[in-house]
């Protein structure tokens, strides 16, 4: 649990889990999404390791963060026997998906470990909670200071039992099937010395390593993207990927063997200009031709169609774009569909692409009726969320024409959709706004506003605050158990503060459900229900605020006193508490309130703190300026014994300069100016050399 510092905003030491795009964007639909529990495991590894290196040994934040990364580390792994994090400069491989390098707690955790030069991190169970830390405390430390980074020293700490740390090298890595044994079929060793020979390439493998033969291709793909641009280089890998597609092409189905999934999973993974940059760079008109035609037999359905794009591209061929849309659903329903249809669909896709590369020769494969005929079967499937039935219409057009009409169906759900998985919510509240109310448009309210979209926008990292609002506007007091359980959960400020504003808003039925979760709520969920009930300005039936006033934690205890202060009925009663309270800030709290009213009980409680030199100077101002403003015996003696000091000989002197002996001096000068005993000492003041206290003690005798 993490302890954040004692402010006026709502806290929560808990960190919500992410889930991080696994590909970019252009292939995400042709990716596993990482899931939740990894995406929340790596996103509180990143912000551990960030909090390690902004505070000292021994600080309490420290051991926190440690007990709360391990407890998720064990959660994580309660299904799992191991994890195994791939280093790359920017992302992060874990179960065969690659973490978005936009995501910028994901990618400032795979930045640090690749600055330690860190390959791999295994996790499994059983890991102590000095494992944790020892490992944690290693990866916190600057790899540029000390003794440089972890990966190069890795003989020189742990070892940990249940973490381990591999080093960028890959000495130890074996070429497998997915059963773990090693395949033993003819060319295999060719074909094993090709991908090692490109990957060493790739990750500029030191010659005399032995062969990273387990290099994962988006590794591999990510290396060759940020050198790619160089001639020579980029003639030697694509030198190296025609000679793996060579020497697979004709004696393995696609995409059947552990290496063309290897080689598959790469041409993927490279961005297509890369991909288009090595075959303009390292093959003629032939090459490009030999090269794609052995692509298209051996590799997955979808990198056969980033080979064939790149292709087209740099041999400046053109292939219609309904014809590239056709192509792109036989990749589709060549992996994805039933295995009558992924037989069929496969077939088909590979011997269409090879006729077609080998009509490149003419400038347009594509009559015009055929082209005609094209449009018409990709317009007929509903794979496109970007084309609405056979119309052809935008979405937003679909959903604008319905409204005008006043007619909702299938279609202009789906529509409104298409336009939800866009992120557009803000765009169709707009129109449902803006176009008359109408039943069809309550029907599409109902549709698009509902429970369960506002739990998955509430549960989005990062949260799309608009959406939230439009969500809650609309559902209303209905969604208070939604806000409050992301209240409980939420860690940014940003975040908390728009759910608190958005509960303010739902009325005062929200103050019963906040505070029947207060008995049984950790302290920050406690803390932020008290702010909420203050902000709401009315308290819920049978609940009072006075059984957290004395809560050990003061920023509940804070919280509650402030309830009490703004009740007219209780605010004596919480200005004694506030007074007594160890908390400065409490008790400062208490004592603003008292400078208006102060109640006659609390009068030795302001002497107490007022002559307390542990207490804040501040605190013992105002504490002063109470007491002056009663004009009591009691009072002027205190202020007398404040503003003079006894010096050398028994001679009696005002006290040193400081805040109080100004408060002082000011409070004699304002309400005993004539007393004897206190025209004494303003007489000394307005004599000192010091034109503050002069000015404090009031004008001098003319």
């Amino acid at each position: 649990m993490t302890h954040p510092s004692p402010s006026n905003e709502p806290e929560t030491p808990a960190t919500e889990g992410v889930q991080p795009s696994a590909v970019p964007a252009s292939r995400a639909q042709n990716a596993a999404a990482l899931s939740r529990d990894l995406g929340d495991f790596l996103v509180e590894f990143s912000i551990v390791l960030h909090k390690r290196s902004m505070y000292p040994p021994g600080h309490p934040h420290l051991q926190n963060s440690a007990v709360r990364f391990a407890t998720r580390m064990s959660s994580l792994l309660e299904r799992r026997e191991s994890v195994t994090l791939g280093v790359a400069r920017h992302r992060l491989v874990i179960e065969s998906v690659t973490t978005d390098p936009n995501n910028a707690l994901l990618r400032e955790l795979a930045h640090r470990l690749h600055r330690h030069r860190i390959a791999s991190v295994q996790l499994m169970r059983g890991a102590t909670l000095e494992e944790v830390e020892n490992v944690l405390t290693a990866l916190s430390e600057d790899p540029q200071k000390g003794d440089g980074p972890i990966g190069r020293r890795l003989d020189k700490v742990g070892p940990w039992d249940h973490i381990r740390l591999r080093g960028m090298g890959f000495d130890k890595f074996a070429l497998q099937k997915s059963d773990g044994s090693v395949p033993v079929t003819e060319g295999s060793a060719a074909e094993r010395d090709a991908w090692v020979s490109l990957a060493r390439l790739a990750l500029s493998t030191a010659p005399g390593e032995e062969a990273p033969d387990d290099a994962d291709p988006l590794v591999v793909a990510q290396a060759i993207g940020q050198k790619a641009g160089e001639v020579a280089y980029d003639r030697v890998v694509l030198g190296y990927l025609a000679k793996v597609a060579e020497e697979m092409s004709g004696r393995r189905s696609a995409g059947e063997d552990q290496l063309g999934q290897r080689l598959s999973r790469m041409i993927e993974a490279l961005d297509p200009d890369t991909l288009r940059r090595l075959l303009e760079t390292g093959a003629d008109l032939a090459g490009r031709r030999k090269f794609a035609l052995n692509a298209s037999q051996i590799l997955a359905a979808d990198a056969v169609m980033e080979v064939v794009q790149a292709a087209a591209q740099a041999t400046n061929q053109t292939i219609s774009h309904n014809l590239l849309r056709l192509l792109h659903k036989l990749a589709h329903h060549a992996q994805d569909g039933s295995v009558e249809v992924r037989v069929e669909a496969d077939r088909a896709l590979r011997s269409n692409v090879a006729r077609l590369i080998g009509d490149w020769e003419l400038e347009d494969p594509n009559p015009t009726r055929y082209t005609a005929m094209l449009e018409g079967m990709v317009r007929s499937s509903p794979d496109d969320p970007g084309v609405i039935g056979e119309s052809g219409c935008d979405p937003e057009i679909v959903v604008k024409m319905a409204l005008e009409l006043g007619c909702v169906g299938p279609a202009v759900y789906t529509a409104a959709n298409v336009l939800l998985e866009r992120k557009e919510l803000g765009r169709i509240a707009q129109l449902l706004d803006t176009m008359p109310h109408t039943a069809a448009s309550e029907a599409l309210w109902r549709h698009v506003a509902t429970p369960d979209r506002l739990e998955d926008e509430l549960q989005a990292t990062p949260m799309n605050h608009d959406a939230v609002a439009i969500l809650v506007k609309r559902i209303g007091a209905d969604s208070a158990n939604s806000l409050l359980d992301r209240l409980a959960s939420a860690e940014d400020r940003s975040t908390r503060a728009t759910i608190l504003k958005l509960l303010t808003t739902l009325g005062p039925r929200v103050g019963s459900l906040a505070a029947a979760r207060l008995p049984d709520a950790p302290w920050y969920v406690q803390r932020n229900i008290l702010v909420l009930i203050g902000r709401l300005g009315q308290w819920p039936a049978a609940f009072t605020p006075m059984s957290y006033a004395g809560n050990p934690d003061a920023r509940i205890r804070r919280e509650a006193i402030k309830l009490l202060l703004e009740s007219p009925r209780h605010t004596t009663d919480a200005v004694l508490l506030g007074l007594r309270d160890a908390d400065d800030g409490i008790a400062t709290m208490a004592a603003t309130t008292a400078l208006d009213s102060c109640p006659p009980a609390a009068l030795p409680l302001l002497e107490r703190i007022t002559v307390d030199p542990e207490r804040s100077p501040d605190l013992r101002g105002i504490t002063l300026r109470i007491l002056a403003r009663t004009r009591a015996p009691e009072a002027l003696r205190l202020l007398l014994t404040l503003a003079m000091t006894r010096r050398l000989w028994f001679a009696r002197g005002l006290a040193p300069k400081s805040p109080l002996l100004l408060s002082a001096l000011s409070a004699l000068a304002s309400h005993w100016a004539k007393d004897p005993s206190a025209n004494e000492v303003l007489s000394l003041a307005q004599q000192h050399p010091d034109p503050e206290i002069r000015a404090a003690a009031g004008p001098g005798p003319s």
